[in-house]
């Protein structure tokens, strides 16, 4: 199977999704899959050469965070840029990775059912979505942690190599916890959560000089 591949993420180089897609493309390439070529859609001349790529390819694997229960701009001006490829005759397979800062899946459900009609829609084999919650601020996790997010996604890559599908057990434990439950270690699994996407968020406004501003209102009345 030859991929492509194409990134989603406003970051761009930097991105989380950038991070989770590495570890699933050394897999797949070294279970005998090729890439043919990665772009960041956010670049205008990324999503150009990804339209006029994506005819010719075997699967386009397409990665993107989730902010705020929407797909980033840069990925919906993609797919808009298909509409010509409907009804066309031949479609390549397509499979997705969708994360984000959610520490639930279930914020993800809704767009993967929307990436399946799409799919339909182009009249595309579709190959699944990968779902993955809680990555924000992964970059700041120790390694140990890291590299035991990271390796079931090259187990998947190889796998979807030598198969062409995607391992739907490796997907499924990907994609826990569906939803935080209310037991005790549940709601420390949340606190945890939440008291590191504080700590990152607090940082980023650090940085910017606008950490006095966190709690500002200027729209209430």
């Amino acid at each position: 199977m030859r991929l492509l591949v194409l990134d989603g993420s406003p970051r761009a180089g930097r991105s989380n999704t950038g991070l989770l897609l590495e570890p699933l493309l050394r897999g797949f390439t070294a279970g005998g899959g090729a890439v043919d070529g990665r772009h960041h859609l956010v670049r205008e001349a990324g999503r150009r050469e990804a339209l006029r790529a994506f005819p010719a390819a075997d699967a386009v694997l397409v990665g993107f965070p989730l902010y705020v229960d929407a797909m980033p701009a840069p990925v919906m001006e993609f797919v808009e840029g298909l509409q010509d490829r409907v009804g066309a005759g031949r479609n390549p397979a397509l499979l997705f990775l969708v994360q984000s800062g959610f520490p639930e899946a279930c914020h993800s459900r809704p767009i993967e059912r929307w990436l399946e009609r799409l799919s339909r829609r182009l009249g595309s084999p579709y190959l699944g979505t990968i779902v993955r919650p809680g990555t924000e601020g992964i970059r700041a996790r120790p390694a140990v942690a890291l590299a035991g997010l990271l390796a079931p996604l090259e187990a998947l890559g190889r796998e979807l190599a030598r198969t062409g599908r995607l391992d739907l057990g490796i997907v499924a434990a990907l994609a826990r916890p569906e939803r935080i439950g209310r037991g005790p270690l549940d709601r420390l699994r949340l606190l945890l959560a939440h008291g590191l996407s504080r700590w990152f968020w607090n940082r980023q406004l650090r940085a910017n000089g606008a950490l006095a501003e966190r709690d500002a209102r200027p729209f209430a009345t």
